[in-house]
């Protein structure tokens, strides 16, 4: 699918600075899920709010296509929207223009952090995308995939699923991706660390089998896996474990 640009539709789109006026220290983004999910799903807000505030991060979330005052169809009235292509070629768009505004907003910026952020299908979205090489002045990224929809990206994705679980494995194994955009010549950028935190009552068919190949293919030892007791897809009263596993999660690395 590689990162072909993205239909020119009007995404709802916040944009949040570190609190006090201090400076960002790097830039993150952060799609949403399917199914009624907006920029305000507990699970997105409480990790855009710690990445701004813990972080000193510019947080970036978006409504997708058909959502809040997001133009285009959604997944209900549009296939390229159902199988994926929109979500990702969106978040290919959102990262580069917001890169490129960091940039702008900060031309002294070098070695900033960079976080790809996405819960449900915008884990999936996140997962397929990656920084263009024309933003040297950013580190290589954080990748946090909340709720990878493991069991359903089949249903999602149908005769492209393969690929979307190819593209995370390649973020792990540093190659192995169809889909990597041309100018990478083959070879995966470097990561800085890629965590995968689910539910425990999410995790039902494949989730073993799947962690099982990310763990095996963990050639550049930046993955970290984590399963959360008690929580259901939806977290309910247990979003704040999200923030709790990213912590510790950088804390250590």
């Amino acid at each position: 699918m590689g990162q072909a640009p993205s239909q020119d539709v009007y995404l709802e789109t916040r944009v949040e600075d570190p609190q006090h006026g201090l400076k960002p220290q790097g830039l993150a983004l952060m799609a949403h899920g399917r199914f009624g999910g907006n920029f305000d799903q507990p699970p997105v807000r409480l990790l855009a709010e710690y990445l701004r505030d813990k972080r000193q991060l510019r947080v970036v979330t978006w409504n997708a296509r058909g959502i809040g005052q997001s133009g285009g169809g959604n997944e209900w009235t549009n296939f390229g929207t159902w199988i994926g292509d929109a979500g990702i070629n969106d978040y290919h768009r959102m990262l580069r223009k917001s890169m490129a505004k960091f940039l702008e907003d900060f031309p002294d910026a070098k070695n900033s952090q960079l976080f790809i952020c996405g819960y449900s299908a915008g884990a999936v979205f996140a997962g397929c995308t990656r920084p263009p090489l024309s933003f040297p002045q950013f580190a290589p990224a954080h990748y946090i995939l909340v709720s990878y929809p493991v069991d359903l990206n089949p249903l999602m994705g149908l005769h492209k699923s393969g690929s979307y679980y190819r593209s995370v494995e390649a973020l792990v194994q540093g190659y192995g991706w169809e889909n990597l955009p041309a100018e990478f010549q083959g070879n995966e950028p470097d990561v800085a660390g890629v965590l995968t935190v689910m539910g425990q009552w999410e995790a039902v068919l494949f989730y073993g089998t799947w962690t099982g190949i990310l763990g095996n293919k963990n050639v550049r030892t930046v993955l970290r896996q984590v399963l959360v007791e008690g929580a259901t897809h939806a977290w309910d009263d247990k979003a704040y474990r999200i923030v709790e596993e990213v912590d510790k999660w950088l804390c250590s690395s």
